[in-house]
């Protein structure tokens, strides 16, 4: 199989978190044959995927999922410096970052914005062929390396590519939906992709001397060689008439990874949901990229880095693009806080041991039909009953 990296089944979820937000609020994207067609009942693709889904999206319009403005305020986060040595005051405002938000800044990160911009405008070429030639990597092909619309949301698209060999892996996606091989295409991922793993290994290893003396130089090795990552480019589409400012391109969710690099364009529209429920923009910082704690570090950690709910929102007509760059444990990992991590938090844990796969699993709830536990996040999985 093309893909290892143990979310080929993201897609199907992402299709019952639609599936249950739609049952929920009674909405019908394409009719009763699309809703029957989430909860397993019909066998063709073609109610999702044909040509009038994607046509007629007037109901789409007007039926999305809108967003309030009111009580919206700005995030000030911490930026590191990633090319400089840790100081402690540098560690003490990021853990508190970490703790009560999982989000901060990076810089001088040595992702040369060129290299971005070429990969966003060979990225805007393959969103661009037709749907037929995409549907090819698809979530019902063999590789499901392609989001359509419709599936996380009407206004989202995607494109994976996996390590750790990010040029064999782009060029399987290249080679399926461009009439002509495109060899700087799987070029240009591939040197993204190296360069997202040498910063997702030194971000780690910086988390982790936050989280006690010794912390980092004893468990970096034994707990975190083995992590892998894949990517994830992202096209966003708001419509052109709206009856509100804001539309939402992506729903609430947490990220089932150590540690997600978002790279943003200009436009913004990330949102990080405070402890008491209230949305709050992280804006784009020019020249910094965006770094969020996932579920596995939060279990791993004892809780003491927070995976936070995060969703998009669109505010402008303007296309929104970005590259989310996922660092996660090998599936066979047992994810378990050592007593260190725990003794840092009052010693006691608040999580079970788990094998990631089994968390994947759970998240994924490949069942047909079934929407229970569409949503959930590490703490219904694993939280101890007293904690």
């Amino acid at each position: 199989m093309l893909e290892t990296d143990g979310f080929q089944d993201f897609d199907f979820y992402m299709l019952r978190l639609m599936a249950k937000n739609l049952c929920h609020q009674g909405l019908r994207y394409g009719g009763d044959n699309f809703t029957r067609e989430l909860r397993g009942d019909v066998a063709s693709s073609e109610t999702i995927f044909g040509d009038s889904t994607f046509k007629n999206n007037a109901q789409v319009k007007e039926n999305a999922r809108m967003v309030s403005m009111s009580e919206q305020t700005s995030l000030q986060l911490p930026e590191l410096d990633i090319s400089q040595p840790v100081r402690a005051t540098s560690l003490s405002s990021l853990y508190q970052a970490c703790k009560g938000w999982g989000f901060f800044y990076i810089t001088n990160h040595g992702i040369n914005k060129d290299l971005y911009d070429r990969l966003r405008a060979l990225a805007h070429q393959a969103f661009n062929v037709p749907l037929d030639a995409k549907l090819k990597i698809g979530p019902l092909s063999a590789v499901g390396t392609y989001t359509p619309h419709f599936i996380a949301s009407p206004f989202f698209e995607s494109l994976r590519v996996s390590g750790p060999n990010y040029f064999a892996s782009a060029k399987g996606l290249s080679d399926a939906i461009f009439e002509q091989p495109n060899i700087e295409f799987c070029h240009i991922l591939q040197q993204y992709g190296e360069a997202m793993v040498d910063l997702s290994r030194r971000i780690l290893a910086i988390l982790l001397m936050c989280l006690g003396d010794g912390i980092e130089t004893k468990y970096y090795d034994s707990e975190f060689s083995a992590c892998h990552g894949y990517l994830r480019i992202n096209n966003y589409s708001r419509p052109e008439e709206s009856s509100t400012d804001e539309v939402e391109g992506l729903g609430m969710h947490t990220d089932m990874s150590c540690i997600t690099i978002l790279y943003p364009d200009e436009i913004g529209g990330l949102q990080v949901r405070s402890k008491e429920g209230k949305w709050v923009d992280i804006m784009p910082v020019k020249g910094a990229l965006v770094v969020n704690i996932g579920d596995l570090l939060q279990a791993w950690s004892n809780g003491r880095l927070r995976s936070s709910e995060h969703r998009v929102v669109l505010k402008q007509t303007a296309n929104r693009f970005s590259l989310a760059f996922f660092w996660c444990f090998e599936d066979e990992k047992v994810v378990a806080a050592p007593e260190e991590v725990v003794g840092g938090d009052g010693g006691k844990k608040i999580y079970r041991p788990f094998v990631c796969r089994d968390y994947i699993k759970f998240r994924e709830n490949s069942e047909r039909g079934r929407f229970d536990k569409v949503g959930y996040t590490v703490d219904d999985f694993a939280a101890t009953r007293d904690s």
